[in-house]
């Protein structure tokens, strides 16, 4: 009586087990989104493994034994290796599964360090463009103080060659009294005379 209700109970555990993976599997039917590629071997590998599942649950409900409702030792054979290629077959998916974050991990691993990468050249950019732009403002603060010093030297440019036009206006106008108060003296000087 104990090992009927073990083997009830077994059956119950991997019929329900089976149920489970046969669920997880049939997630992405209902709207689950898959997170592999259809070129990957995992799609391959879910498929194969509700076949299994399916060979399983019909083996699982043979009973050819002399009184019909117990399993017989063929049956429980045949449950046992379907039993067993699910577990292998579940072990490649594991295995899948691994890979699969393995190289998600190392893909991680590059994405962080492009990313410093990224980051150091950014603030080296910034650097950079900070430091010559200050470079342009000086330069550009430079041309204003030397354009304001040339302004200011043209004006004293300007207003020395005023002062000189001034100078020379007063000179040829004091040469041009003496010229003609010398004129003037000669021609009185000639008439005295």
């Amino acid at each position: 009586m104990p090992q009927r209700m073990q083997t009830r109970a077994k059956r119950r555990f991997f019929t329900a087990f089976a149920a489970a993976l046969a669920w997880a599997a049939l997630l992405p039917a209902f709207g689950e989104p898959e997170p592999v590629t259809p070129d990957g071997p995992l799609p391959g590998l879910l498929r194969e493994r509700a076949v299994l599942t399916r060979r399983y649950a019909a083996a699982s409900a043979q009973r050819h034994s002399l009184f019909g409702n117990k399993a017989s030792k063929k049956d429980l054979q045949e449950v046992v290796n379907a039993l067993q290629g699910i577990v292998d077959k579940d072990q490649q998916i594991v295995d899948v599964l691994n890979a699969t974050a393995r190289q998600a991990q190392t893909t991680s691993v590059r994405l962080a360090a492009t990313t410093t990468h990224l980051e150091s050249t950014g603030r080296d950019d910034r650097n950079l463009t900070a430091q010559r732009l200050s470079e342009l403002q000086n330069e550009t603060e430079n041309l204003r103080q030397r354009e304001k010093q040339q302004l200011a030297r043209q004006r004293d440019l300007e207003a020395e060659v005023a002062e000189t036009k001034q100078g020379d206006f007063v000179r040829d106008a004091l040469i041009a009294v003496l010229s003609v108060l010398s004129v003037g003296l000669l021609v009185a000087r000639r008439r005295r005379k």
